[in-house]
């Protein structure tokens, strides 16, 4: 069976990102899954796994390749701040030993360095051929590099890794640079939101950033409860 897993720490995310994102799941796929957090609280009505302490914020990610999880033969994770939009049957069919993302920022004609970059926002692993991520993981490295995503984008083989858009075009876009102010299309069945605004605020305020102004947008919370 798949397990679905998502992390919670700190004080970053509302418990209800969890929550959401739980019922999201369950009601954009037909494929049977347990649904999983990862955090440093026991969360109410969730199955929680409890991190082990010393990791802070995307650090505790690695957490879940640790191979006495026992996930079984398929695991899926999502940021907490992901908003699903369709059917996700499609991703709990990837067979492959490891798919992350990459860098939502190479759609940008600005940002061509960020084309083929691993990153972490949604995963699909066969957990029994990817513990070495985590025993192979040196604590001292959370110094050096920033964050777990570039950590991995240098650890694993990109020979051995497949990314999520090149596998699956136009399934998974940028909130603010693929899909904003617009509704997702049909064909897009996760958005990511990164950065700001979070999805919280992109149904509430308007947030100027660098880049833009993004103005509040009624139709996310059709997708996010």
């Amino acid at each position: 069976m798949t397990t679905v897993c998502c992390v919670h720490w700190g004080t970053k995310f509302p418990i209800e990102y969890v929550y959401n994102l739980k019922s999201a799941v369950e009601r954009n796929t037909t494929k049977e899954h347990n649904f999983v957090v990862f955090s440093d609280r026991k969360i109410k009505d969730v199955e929680t796994k409890i991190l082990l302490p010393g990791y802070e914020g995307w650090w505790n990610k690695l957490q879940m390749f640790n191979p006495t999880n026992k996930l079984g033969r398929r695991a899926i994770y999502f940021d907490l701040d992901t908003l699903i939009t369709g059917n996700l049957d499609w991703l709990f069919e990837y067979d492959g030993n490891m798919m992350g993302i990459e860098d939502v920022g190479a759609v940008n004609a600005h940002q061509p360095h960020l084309k083929n970059v691993f990153q972490s926002g949604v995963m699909s692993w066969n957990p029994l051929m990817m513990g070495h991520i985590w025993t192979r993981f040196n604590p001292a490295q959370m110094g050096h590099v920033r964050g777990d995503g570039e950590y991995m984008h240098s650890y694993l083989n990109p020979l051995q890794r497949d990314l999520l858009q090149h596998k699956y075009p136009n399934k998974l876009k940028s909130y603010k640079y693929q899909v904003y102010p617009n509704k997702p299309d049909k064909k897009t069945a996760i958005v990511c939101f990164h950065g700001r605004p979070s999805i919280i605020e992109a149904q509430k305020t308007s947030i100027t950033t660098p880049m833009a102004t993004y103005k509040p947008q009624n139709w996310i919370a059709e997708y996010w409860r």
